[in-house]
């Protein structure tokens, strides 16, 4: 992002967290809409066409008939889908290096080692696949933005919603937002860094995410 002023989410106080951030992430029970946010902001930071992105589904969560309504919008994303997790480690490692593109964003991001979370070497796994996708960015100038899917069976306790492999998340992306519900209404919470308890209120229309009494 060369200016503070490009639109990312498009609510002010989310945006100016993130303008500086290369990796960002956001985490949720299904439906929280996680994969909307993605979208939306693939939509506002893609634009130029020297701002060419890559959109990673490993999960059968994407909105193709949304990108077929306004093909317009997602001119300069590639999308493509993965659903093993050695093929996204492979393509990480030995593709995505040499392909010309700025911003990545991967959905989810945590679906995939959910399956080889017990293997040995797991981790060290996934620390490489986090890594090489953060290096990736940083060349680019670019950002990675992910999503993550939270544990079944948490959802009564907001304490205890917890996206799988969290504590290796936690560790790789600069900014952590959690998507949820309050009062019938749906909100992101920032989560990392915790600067202070700021709430941001939005649903989920037609036209993707859009902010509720954004002040």
């Amino acid at each position: 992002m060369s200016s503070g002023k490009t639109m990312i989410t498009g609510n002010k106080y989310l945006d100016e967290v993130i303008k500086d951030a290369k990796t960002i992430l956001f985490y949720g029970t299904a439906g929280s809409g996680k994969t909307t946010m993605l979208m939306k902001i693939a939509t506002n930071i893609c634009k130029n066409p020297m701002d060419k992105c890559l959109y990673i589904s490993t999960e059968e969560t994407l909105h193709y008939e949304r990108v077929a309504r306004n093909a317009r919008k997602y001119t300069n994303v590639w999308f493509t889908e993965i659903y093993d997790f050695n093929e996204l480690l492979d393509f990480t490692l030995l593709k995505l290096p040499y392909i010309p593109l700025k911003h990545v964003f991967v959905d989810s991001i945590n679906s995939l080692y959910r399956v080889i979370s017990y293997e040995e070497e797991s981790i060290t796994k996934y620390g490489l696949l986090l890594a090489a996708l953060r290096h990736k960015v940083r060349e680019s100038g670019g950002k990675l933005f992910a999503s993550a899917q939270v544990r079944a069976g948490y959802e009564e306790d907001e304490e205890e919603l917890m996206a799988s492999g969290m504590n290796i998340l936690k560790y790789w992306f600069d900014v952590i937002i959690f998507l949820s519900w309050k009062d019938n209404n749906r909100v992101a919470r920032l989560v990392k860094p915790a600067e202070e308890e700021r709430e941001a209120f939005f649903e989920i229309t037609d036209e993707g995410v859009e902010w509720v009494n954004e002040q």
